[in-house]
């Protein structure tokens, strides 16, 4: 790809003048055709993010969600979301609310993630015209075009969680940030959607895209003037947006329910960021797995983001280029986003999602660096390396993948899974080759080719991963066994963990309110604290009903490793599902109606 230099100087009567940070002024930025390119690149990733969504059922971080929108489509409360008829406060609503509308469109199944699909193409719209303003218009069509083939993305667009909705805020808001701080004139109406970006971001996930947005903005307005650059922000404004956008639903329920407010502000954000919160429904992951997640999500782009480092930490200088000035930007983004959430202990893998647009968008400059000639050899030595990097981890899969798999419970017992090993090593091998190749040849458009033929066959195959691993991960297969091989009406108890929405996806597959079996311990939210008993059966009362012969089925809990039935339920019992620590049991006899 050859791409035209960017570095130009400031425009007359931006407020950042001084600074240079502005509009790239390249061709095409604005015109029918760059607009209608996005627009065509947002719809094909669409139309292949939606590609047999229904493959696999909700998984476990999906299935309480998806439960607590169909039980707001069928009872119609659209104020307080409810999990497994149980209050359910502990997520704001709009999540909720878009999968309740598109439950009237699909019905009650997996099409809901459709959510997800939708808030992807708009990701990818606002990131392809967040890179045109701060690159050219090129660069932005690209961004849009890697951020839609990176691996992580394209999982993300297939899972229905607040996460993805999350990351399209964050970028919308940054984008229109930087509309208000480079016209003047009209940057009171940027502003304006700058915070109701945030706001609507905010209603599916909290305080998060506050942070996510807040982090690089804040970074680049302090480097151009100081600390009093934050007034540029008009935080007056900000709050006049932010409270028409948050006050309704959250007063509404703190009035109604005594204990939200506490709970919503003080235990799901600051004591959850301290791994303080109870109930201790979630458990943190290594700082090394985090990171390596991040790695894995945005592979094979992630390798050309170094190229921009330098260029990022010029920017320190005020005299740096614009096109300098946003690699800081986006540095800050995608780095605010990892260090925030590795000084969590309560971090877990998809913390670091808000980070992929930051992502493409760098590697989508390191690629556009190499087209204009901004960085001479020292560029295209690195691209030999990532070069290596990627030949050497297609060898390593080829020689070691299947066998690591094979040894790995309960990953072993997936076939399909160690059948992907060998075109995944492929795909590696054929683009390291590819990437080769063009550096000889000091080639741009090989170098681009070379990448996005690597990425696009990853994602497929991280796909096809997807829907191998639903055994694993999702409650459709046992409660499809639990409804076929029991008498209508049979009562399913679940042994509970203290992460009590995991009932979500048996509730959802079979339709029917599950009887949630005492946890031990069990702290609830404080505004479930008067229904503590309400809750939970009684472990010895279950126990009695269970040797009375009264049609039961037990659902194990899956974090529990048991290895016979006498372990989880007093005898006579009947398997009817089994798939490693998961177990549904019951104790009505083969043959009865």
């Amino acid at each position: 790809m050859s791409a035209p230099r960017v570095d130009v100087a400031p425009m007359p009567g931006a407020p950042y003048a001084g600074a240079g940070f502005v509009p790239s002024p390249a061709r095409g930025t604005s015109s029918l055709g760059v607009w209608v390119s996005v627009l065509v690149l947002a719809a094909v990733a669409a139309i292949a993010f939606a590609i047999r969504l229904d493959a696999s059922g909700f998984y476990f971080s999906e299935a309480h969600l998806a439960e607590a929108s169909r039980e707001m489509y069928l009872g119609g409360n659209y104020v307080t979301p409810q999990l497994n008829g149980i209050l359910f406060l502990n997520k704001p609503p709009l999540l909720f609310w878009l999968t309740a509308l598109t439950f009237r469109l699909t019905g009650l199944n997996e099409w809901a993630r459709l959510v997800s699909v939708v808030a992807a193409a708009l990701t990818v719209i606002a990131t392809a015209r967040l890179g045109a303003r701060l690159y050219s218009a090129t660069a932005g069509l690209l961004a849009g075009a890697v951020l839609a083939s990176t691996v992580g993305f394209v999982l993300e667009a297939r899972t229905l969680r607040p996460d993805i909705l999350v990351v399209l805020s964050a970028t919308v808001a940054i984008l229109c940030w930087h509309h208000a701080h480079t016209d003047e004139e009209r940057a009171t109406p940027w502003l304006v959607a700058f915070y109701a970006a945030l706001g609507a971001g905010m209603m599916a996930k909290g305080l998060v895209p506050l942070v996510v947005a807040l982090v690089p903005i804040g970074v680049v307005c302090v480097r151009n003037d100081g600390w009093r650059g934050l007034r540029r922000l008009r935080p007056g404004l900000g709050a006049l947006v932010l409270a028409a956008v948050l006050l309704p639903w959250h007063l509404a329920v703190a009035l109604q329910h005594p204990g939200f407010a506490w709970d919503y502000l003080v235990n799901q954000h600051f004591l959850f960021f301290l791994d303080r919160k109870l109930p201790r429904d979630s458990e943190g992951i290594a700082l090394a797995v985090f990171w390596g997640v991040f790695f894995g999500r945005t592979l094979p782009w992630i390798l050309l983001v170094p190229l921009t480092l330098r260029e990022a930490t010029n920017a320190i200088r005020r005299d740096a280029g614009h096109a300098a000035e946003g690699s800081l930007l986006l540095w800050s983004w995608m780095l605010g986003v990892l260090v925030v959430f590795s000084c969590t202990p309560s971090r877990l893998e998809h913390y670091s999602l808000p980070a992929l647009p930051a992502a493409a968008l760098l590697a989508t400059r390191g690629l556009q660096r190499l087209g204009d000639g901004s960085a001479g050899a020292r560029v295209w030595r690195w691209m030999g390396v990532v070069a290596l990097v990627m030949l050497g981890i297609g060898v390593v899969c080829l020689a070691a993948g299947q066998s690591l798999l094979h040894r790995t419970a309960p990953i072993a017992d997936i076939p399909e899974l160690t059948t992907l090993v060998t075109p995944a090593s492929v795909a590696f091998l054929a683009g390291a080759t590819l990437v080769l190749l063009a550096v000889r040849r000091r080639s741009a458009r090989g170098a681009v080719a070379a990448m996005m033929l690597a990425a696009l066959p990853l994602a497929v195959i991280a796909v096809r991963a997807e829907v191998a691993v639903e055994p694993l991960l999702s409650w459709r297969p046992l409660a499809r066994a639990v409804l076929d091989r029991t008498p209508p009406g049979t009562e399913i108890v679940f042994e509970a963990p203290e992460e009590y929405q995991v009932v979500g996806g048996l509730a959802f597959y079979t339709g029917r309110r599950i009887t949630l079996l005492e946890v031990p311990g069990f702290v609830p939210p404080t505004y479930l604290s008067g229904q503590r008993r309400s809750m939970f059966l009684p472990r010895d009362e279950f126990q009695r009903r269970w040797r009375d012969g009264e049609p039961l089925v037990l659902v194990s809990n899956p974090e529990l490793g048991r290895d016979t039935p006498s372990e989880i339920v007093p005898p006579p019992s009947r398997v009817l599902f089994r798939w490693h620590d998961q177990w549904a049991l019951t104790n009505v006899p083969a043959g009865r109606p």
